[in-house]
């Protein structure tokens, strides 16, 4: 695909789309916005289904209102957080992942022949991919850092206001056999009204409603909701989190602070697991007074996971794409047949 437009100096400028389908990928890709814009390139935004909202789009951002404008678009590259991208919008694929890799928690990426280029986080999913990628020759895999991190290190700390008394997040992951949302609920309830505490939570947005609802009900002057647009915002105001399963919790790690875990899967030293709801509260006073060990567990915890933790790794992940680009890119995938017919027939898109 020939690039749109030449600029003396500055080499191709390129369109790309940004495929969205969950609120929790705005944090993720305007990083990616920012510098690609920077650079001159063109970003649209094309918004799917009914778990993303335009609401969420801040003003400059522009969203197509059809698949069918996306196709008419025809973007060069198009980027997805999330596990697919339809077949019939032209572009490189790109998967800039939803969250953090970690082999110990079974979060391992199944690779299905839908996209062309993976940017991984660091050398655990880089191992995990790159055999594939040479043993199925269509992909290329691409060392970058995790774009959503320079949207957490990048966030300034003046944008949170001082509070007298310790912020305690709260986040859970959707899936009942790993969330904790159910089991702590009283506990949650009961301290969230003695008021010792400032609470500060966020759900999975694919949580079921009824446990949600449930939380929402508990909002009082010591306790707040965050919607996922504002989930960076609450990782920075909290002192400590309370999490289960769910990867948001190695984002807080990242900011060298302490977790407490519920029924853990695959328990580290880098944060408290308690395994009984009525152990809540002492294992949040013990977070919020860390001893020495429990610090240099966290210290160490960051670059364990990733080596790209100077909050550049927008420009890497473009680098990747240009370059890819640039060399003549030809799309190599596998046809798909099954998985594209399903997602034809999920956005309504039957033009070929």
């Amino acid at each position: 695909m020939q690039p749109n437009s030449n600029v003396a100096n500055k080499g191709p400028l390129y369109r790309f789309l940004f495929y969205v389908e969950q609120n929790y990928s705005f944090s993720i890709l305007r990083p990616l916005q920012q510098h690609a814009k920077s650079l001159g390139h063109e970003v649209k935004w094309l918004l799917v289904g009914k778990d993303v909202s335009k609401s969420f789009l801040l003003p400059g951002e522009e969203a197509l209102d059809r698949v069918d404008s996306a196709v008419a678009y025809r973007p060069d590259a198009v980027f997805a957080p999330g596990d697919r991208i339809p077949s019939f919008i032209p572009g490189l694929k790109v998967q800039v992942f939803h969250g953090l890799n970690e082999s110990k928690r079974g979060n391992l990426y199944p690779e299905r022949g839908l996209f062309d280029l993976y940017c991984t986080e660091g050398h655990e999913r880089t191992g995990t991919l790159q055999p594939l990628a040479e043993q199925r020759g269509y992909f290329k895999v691409v060392e970058t850092g995790w774009i959503k991190l320079d949207s957490l290190f990048g966030f300034t700390s003046s944008d949170v206001e001082d509070n007298d008394r310790p912020q305690i997040a709260f986040s859970s992951t959707f899936s009942p056999s790993l969330s904790c949302a159910e089991l702590v609920y009283e506990q949650i309830k009961a301290l969230s009204q003695q008021g010792n505490w400032q609470w500060l939570i966020t759900l999975h947005p694919k949580m079921a409603p009824e446990t949600v609802a449930k939380y929402r009900a508990l909002e009082n002057d010591n306790l707040m909701f965050f919607d996922n647009d504002r989930v960076i915002e609450l990782l920075h105001r909290a002192d400590v989190m309370v999490c289960d399963n769910s990867s948001i919790f190695q984002e807080f790690l990242l900011l060298g602070k302490p977790v407490v875990t519920v029924n853990n899967r695959e328990v580290q030293p880098s944060f408290i697991n308690i395994t009984q709801p009525e152990d809540l509260a002492g294992a949040i006073e013990r977070a919020l007074n860390p001893d020495a060990e429990l610090l240099a567990q966290i210290t160490q915890y960051g670059p364990s996971i990733t080596p790209y933790l100077d909050g550049k790794s927008a420009p890497r992940v473009l680098t990747a794409v240009t370059d890819m680009l640039q060399a003549g890119w030809q799309d190599r995938k596998p046809k798909n047949i099954w998985r594209n017919l399903k997602m034809r027939k999920s956005l309504g898109y039957w033009k070929w």
